[in-house]
């Protein structure tokens, strides 16, 4: 009985979120209202605070999905979040640094969007922002673990090359789902692949 519970109230988070990331989509984090989203997901705001007491709740959950999404660890603390992009970085070679990155791309229509609801949320919440920053410096300490397993470059550049490697990443996929603009994929991952080896993998 109480795994049907469960069930159920799982079912209702999921539609709350759902809902939630159709009208922050197109009305905008700022815009939306509460109450919007509860009548959008059949419920009330009573039911909406029981679940989620307040937005930033509702954000951590959005965290939380984007790093279902990606298997990677639900926070901070552990040696790696992401084991398979610290080996591909550590081995540097061109044909699995591509591969990777597709791996991810195929993925942006899942997880891209709750991101950038995310990012528009996180310019009005500071918790948001930090908790956007500390994802962001999980992805780039992954990538740093990686040159540190190779014994590629020095400690004083590896951070800023995990930097670089990181925003690249992340700006080429915006143009996927903020910009709402679609180049050759192909061809822009094959540019970034090359990025990230020169980058990541070049002569130190």
């Amino acid at each position: 009985m109480s795994s049907l519970r469960e069930a159920q109230k799982q079912l209702t988070r999921d539609r709350i979120v759902d809902c939630a990331l159709e009208l922050f989509t197109a009305k905008g984090y700022a815009a939306t209202t509460i109450d919007e989203i509860a009548s959008a997901a059949g419920t009330t705001r009573v039911t909406f605070y029981a679940y989620y007491p307040s937005r930033t709740d509702l954000m951590k959950d959005f965290m939380s999905r984007v790093n279902s999404v990606l298997e990677r660890a639900a926070g901070p603390g552990s040696t790696s979040t992401a084991v398979d992009l610290v080996a591909v970085v550590r081995v540097g070679e061109l044909p699995g640094i591509l591969a990777w990155l597709e791996s991810r791309a195929a993925l942006w229509p899942v997880f891209r969007p709750y991101l950038d609801v995310l990012d528009e949320a996180a310019a009005s919440d500071p918790e948001i922002r930090k908790i956007m920053d500390a994802w962001h410096e999980e992805v780039i300490s992954d990538i740093v673990t990686g040159l540190q397993l190779a014994g590629r470059y020095t400690e004083e550049t590896r951070h800023i090359r995990g930097t670089l490697a990181f925003t690249q990443l992340d700006y080429v996929a915006t143009l996927w789902t903020r910009r709402k603009f679609e180049p050759n994929r192909e061809h822009a991952l094959e540019v970034l692949a090359d990025s990230w080896h020169h980058l990541l993998c070049g002569e130190a």
